[in-house]
């Protein structure tokens, strides 16, 4: 059985940045494809906001019906790749918890846009793509930068540090 390739995309959980996870799908010779969607979205220190709203909450209000319906459409155009979407949100761009984070999801890429401007959706929102680019040399993951709709790109590989 062909090992399962995990890729992991910054995300506004809007329909257009699925763009750039179908330039990704289609460019990945992986037969399987599991793709992580992350936000990044900083910790509150409001009592009320930690008690009261999980990831679940959070992503309900991050992903609109169309963003949903979009990713159903990418899920049936490529099914024969064995494709699985999740979604996430990160809450710190620690350089510390981003490496651990990384190696739990077992991340095989990281795949960054170059040249997307992320919709900020919430008050306490980061740039998940400028956190894993100042990682450096820390992370075993492949890191690759594309340009949307150039399928040419810049690939560095990073070891663990």
């Amino acid at each position: 059985m062909a090992k399962t390739m995990r890729i992991l995309i910054p995300s506004d959980f809007t329909v257009d940045s699925l763009d750039f996870v179908r330039q990704s799908i289609e460019e990945s010779v992986a037969e399987q494809i599991d793709i992580i969607l992350v936000y990044g979205n900083k910790s509150s220190s409001s009592a009320s906001e930690l008690l009261g709203i999980g990831l679940d909450d959070q992503l309900d209000m991050l992903q609109s019906e169309s963003f949903l319906n979009a990713c159903r459409v990418l899920y049936q155009l490529y099914q024969d790749r064995h494709l699985n979407i999740f979604a996430d949100i990160l809450c710190t761009d620690n350089k510390n918890y981003l490496r651990h984070y990384l190696r739990g999801q077992a991340v095989d890429e990281i795949r960054i846009p170059c040249n997307y401007n992320y919709k900020k959706k919430t008050r306490h929102f980061f740039n998940v793509a400028e956190a894993l680019r100042n990682l450096g040399g820390q992370i075993r993951s492949t890191v690759l930068f594309s340009d949307k709709g150039d399928p040419s790109h810049h690939k560095m590989a990073l070891t663990n540090g």
